[in-house]
């Protein structure tokens, strides 16, 4: 176990006042108390991102460390997170090779090679379907096929599940104002309009909420007589948990005016209609103060389990011979926005941009449910391929990367013309100062970030952005910039 220089930094940021050095050992439990009691002045045994802001001290790391996923670390939850655990020797990889039917689009060496890039950025679980059937599985670290790790944002996604479910029972429409379930926003003209598509879209125009801070479903409605739009409804992409749990109340309401559907909440509405058909087992999934489901984030799976309902997606809600969800309204959740083609009904579009789509036939009409740690369910149903993998990797690993291994031909690069020449790239950042890297950025509408320095990573959020450029600085200059 070691304790690095960079996390005995951070320690004596949130401290302000001890002065640890790197050290062989980590600190004793004491000390990680004293860190604890500081930062929660409360004492109420939590620390939340309000908590640490009015300390005026750093909040970017509690993504990180928030491991369920609840918006408050525990004194357990800090204590892992600033320590730093080397792999017990014990703690091998697994690997299970099935049979891969004729005609598979992979092969079990390219398998191998994707699990290998995905275990060699602290990957877990990799598990890989073809048409339905599980070729691949490797598990890492000593995880096994029964062992589950949290989806993170890739909870998200289940209010796709959702909102596809609710449109066969004829509890909604894609386009109905929020409004017209929330009915105390009639009296707002600004809200009153926010549609489901546009809230599901995150173009609701409303702040989203701190990303790692789940509010209650009672608190993600209530408007501050204050609070204004950011932006027209539909005119701005802005990712958050609150649109997910306002979602939440939205079918709450809704299952409650439909006594004959007789479920209590949006996860018992899961549970019977979607997770009980497939057998999909559910390790854990979070609960608010109030007792209802996390729909930001909260789910914990196996990989077998999630790729159960990564082949649900595939087949666009079809199990067996019944369509478990409307599959026109899951068609809707695979479309980008016209303010932002990355991003559908709460899943990411991996083939939002053309030019990746070159010499990647296999990439067409893919998309993933994503989250921190790189949790990823990759649907690519032009390959008929169904794609898990689990980790809790903080920085460098690359989607594509990972999907260029599984398939064995590698895309051709094409001779650039005079006009390609010229078309944005994220290779035009490196060389750049971090200055002239943050205005190339802004003119191109991406946001920025630094994620590391000499080195030297620096704290970030967990979220997945694909309209945000990462950079990596060596010597003052941009050496690498990737997205996310």
């Amino acid at each position: 176990m070691r304790f690095t220089s960079h996390v005995v930094g951070v320690a004596v940021g949130l401290m302000g006042a001890f002065s640890l050095t790197a050290q062989e050992t980590a600190p004793s439990s004491a000390v990680f108390g004293l860190i604890f009691k500081r930062i929660d002045q409360n004492g109420d045994g939590r620390v939340t991102k309000v908590e640490l802001e009015a300390q005026g001290r750093k909040t970017e790391w509690l993504a990180a460390a928030d491991v369920d996923g609840d918006g408050s670390l525990t004194r357990a939850e800090v204590a892992a997170f600033f320590e730093r655990k080397e792999p017990p020797e014990e703690a091998g990889t697994q690997i299970m090779v099935h049979d891969f039917p004729e005609g598979s689009p992979v092969n079990e060496s390219s398998c191998r090679a994707a699990a290998e890039y995905s275990a060699g950025h602290n990957g877990f679980s990799t598990l890989v379907m073809v048409n339905g059937e599980t070729v691949f599985e490797q598990y890492d670290q000593g995880w096994t096929p029964e062992k589950s790790n949290r989806l993170a944002s890739g909870t998200k996604s289940f209010s796709g599940v959702l909102l596809a479910m609710a449109v066969q029972d004829g509890l909604l429409e894609l386009d109905e104002p929020v409004s017209k379930t929330i009915t105390e926003w009639e009296d707002y003209e600004e809200l009153k309009l926010i549609t489901i598509r546009q809230l599901l879209s995150l173009t609701s125009g409303m702040h989203p909420g701190d990303v790692g801070t789940v509010p209650s479903y009672e608190i993600a409605i209530q408007i501050n007589p204050n609070e204004k739009l950011q932006a027209e409804p539909g005119a701005k992409f802005a990712y958050g948990p609150r649109p997910f749990q306002i979602f939440g109340e939205v079918i709450t309401r809704k299952l409650a005016a439909r006594e004959d559907l007789g479920y209590a909440d949006p996860l018992a509405y899961l549970d019977g209609r979607v997770f009980g058909p497939i057998e999909m087992v559910r390790a854990d999934w979070k609960r608010d103060e109030n007792g209802m489901p996390r729909l930001p984030s909260g789910a914990y799976l196996t990989a077998r389990e999630w790729g159960k309902l990564g082949e649900l997606f595939r087949n666009e809600g079809k199990h067996g011979d019944e369509y478990l969800f409307d599959e026109e309204a899951f068609r809707q959740c695979l479309k980008g926005s016209e303010t932002y083609g990355g991003y559908g009904l709460t899943f990411w579009l991996l083939d939002a941009q053309a030019k990746r789509l070159e010499g990647r036939p296999w990439l067409k009409g893919a998309y993933m449910a994503a989250g921190a740690g790189k949790q990823r369910l990759f649907v690519l149903p032009a390959a008929g391929v169904v794609v898990v993998r689990q980790g809790e990797s903080r920085k460098d690993f690359e989607d594509i990367e990972m999907l260029d291994r599984l398939f064995p031909v590698a895309p051709a690069e094409a001779p650039a013309t005079e006009e390609e020449e010229g078309e944005p790239k994220d290779s035009d950042f490196v060389g750049l100062s971090i200055e002239e890297g943050e205005a190339l950025a802004k003119k191109r509408k991406l946001a920025s970030r630094v994620i590391e320095i000499d080195g030297e990573g620096l704290m970030a959020t967990g979220d997945y952005r694909i309209d945000r450029v990462n950079f990596s600085i060596a010597k003052g200059k941009i050496i690498k910039a990737t997205r996310g």
